[in-house]
């Protein structure tokens, strides 16, 4: 299904049409290929559906046009080679007929099969019913299993399901309870059974519950069921939710460590009571620094850092200093490390801090650990932020350059100078204004620099020469990482 068929099932449903859906897809079937044929598909603004006694009105471009009085009517542009009298090639329907009644359809009839025309035509013997929501219950009874395994028409019912009456929720919900596994596990029909999720009763979100039980393991590691999970996470009582969780005890590392299942890990993490998590936490005893250099175990250490108690936390904590150099180098286990440096406890900062300390300037060259070296800065105490600025200057005047010619090194220099205060921010600025000579010959640039230098020395305490300073070395660090790369 397309843009378009959306678009007429919508505007059906406004105008009081019911159509039997069976009779949809060859309806659609003839339409695309007549919208294909005249090479503007994407015109579905052209659809219209009205109902009055006048008879069709014209419109440009590829058109259905549905009204009951009168039937379907199509653009058949270059199929037919025939106008009518809006000056348009067309191909009717009427309400009866079960074939072409427009005598110009002939070579349409030979590109699209008598059984589609058939089927369109059917479809086109629309009926006045009751406004929506009813439209729902009488049209598409029976078969909401199947739209919902449909894009479209699984975009429909959700669209539906957000404002009909508990009656008519009902309804839908009582077709799709039989099939709610297989939809739960397919492309189209779990957004359905998400929506259910999300504006069903508490009695039809526990009903749903129950079905996932029994089946949490495979749906968690399911492309389209994890996502079913999760939403039921979000929406059932706790007591649910950890009976839900608890089917994963015994299977926790291989979720993890599953594209699909370590995102219904971290929901549970995010969204069941912390006691209930216990064997989550007892599975991680010995694995955190493989889970931590993982593309998705560092995704759920991170969240049972954020949403664990103190108690949980501390033995991952304790696994993580046991690695912390190795993992401030890690492409995954960085983020582990940055995670702790912004949202962790003091000791636990300091600690990290610590490790970086001497090793600044090797750290600040590493691709990975560069950007730990950088939470250091922003986020240590005073004291530790102005070890780590002491570390920088006490640099030989070589090393000091390379940092801020190097790709990731010039980073951590401009973050020193961004929180520095401002005895620190003086004492680092004495330091690189040696520098800004080379770095401006690195640049190519030809500068005046000999006047520039004897007026910085002269107004070197003044707050605006220094702020210009400031931006004079930012701007060199950012232009020669540009010539570098």
């Amino acid at each position: 299904m397309k843009d378009f068929e959306i678009t007429i099932l919508t505007l059906m449903d406004l105008m009081d049409i019911q159509i039997d859906p069976t009779k949809l897809i060859p309806l659609f079937t003839l339409i695309e290929y007549i919208c294909n044929y005249n090479g503007d598909f994407d015109s579905h603004s052209n659809v219209h559906v009205h109902k009055n006694d006048s008879g069709w009105y014209g419109s440009g471009g590829s058109y259905v046009e549905i009204n009951p009085a009168y039937g379907l009517a199509l653009n058949t542009s270059s199929l037919t080679g025939r106008r009518d009298s809006f000056d348009r090639n067309t191909s009717a329907f009427s309400p009866s007929a079960m074939d072409y009644t427009n005598s110009s359809a002939a070579a349409a009839t030979n590109a699209v099969s008598t059984t589609v025309a058939q089927a369109a035509a059917a479809a086109a013997a629309a009926a006045a019913a009751r406004k929506w929501p009813g439209a729902v219950t009488n049209t598409y009874a029976n078969h909401i299993v199947e739209f919902s395994q449909d894009q479209h028409g699984s975009r429909f019912i959700q669209q539906k399901l957000e404002r009909a009456t508990a009656a008519e929720k009902q309804m839908v919900f009582n077709e799709i309870l039989g099939a709610a596994y297989s939809l739960m596990t397919d492309v189209f029909g779990n957004y359905v059974i998400q929506k259910f999720f999300e504006f069903g009763t508490p009695e039809q979100k526990n009903t749903l519950g129950m079905q996932v039980k029994g089946h949490v393991l495979q749906l968690a590691l399911q492309m389209y069921g994890c996502r079913v999970i999760q939403k039921a996470l979000e929406s059932i009582s706790s007591e649910q939710q950890q009976e839900i969780v608890r089917e994963l005890d015994g299977n926790v590392l291989k979720c993890v460590k599953d594209q699909n299942g370590n995102h219904v890990v971290q929901k549970c993490i995010e969204c069941v009571d912390p006691s209930a998590l216990q064997f989550i936490i007892n599975a991680f005893k010995g694995q955190v620094y493989a889970l931590s250099t993982h593309p998705y175990g560092c995704r759920v250490i991170q969240r049972i850092l954020e949403h664990c108690t103190a108690e949980q936390t501390q033995p991952i904590l304790e696994e993580l200093h046991e690695h912390t150099e190795q993992l401030i180098q890690d492409q995954y286990g960085n983020y582990v490390i940055q995670h702790v440096l912004e949202h962790g406890k003091p000791e636990d900062k300091s600690i990290l801090i610590n490790s970086v300390r001497g090793k600044v300037l090797a750290l600040s060259q590493h691709k990975f650990a560069s950007n730990v070296v950088e939470k250091c800065v922003t986020h240590a105490t005073r004291a530790e932020r102005t070890a780590l600025i002491d570390e920088v200057c006490t640099f030989v005047d070589t090393a000091l350059h390379v940092m801020m010619k190097d790709q990731y090194a010039n980073y951590v220099v401009q973050k020193m100078i961004d929180v520095s205060e401002p005895t620190q921010l003086k004492k680092l600025m004495n330091k690189i204004k040696p520098h800004m000579a080379a770095l401006h010959d690195d640049n190519n640039h030809d500068h005046e620099d000999d006047d520039n230098d004897e007026e910085d020395e002269e107004d070197e305490d003044k707050d605006e020469d220094e702020d210009e300073d400031v931006k004079t070395i930012k701007r060199m660090c950012y232009k020669t990482l540009s010539r570098t790369l």
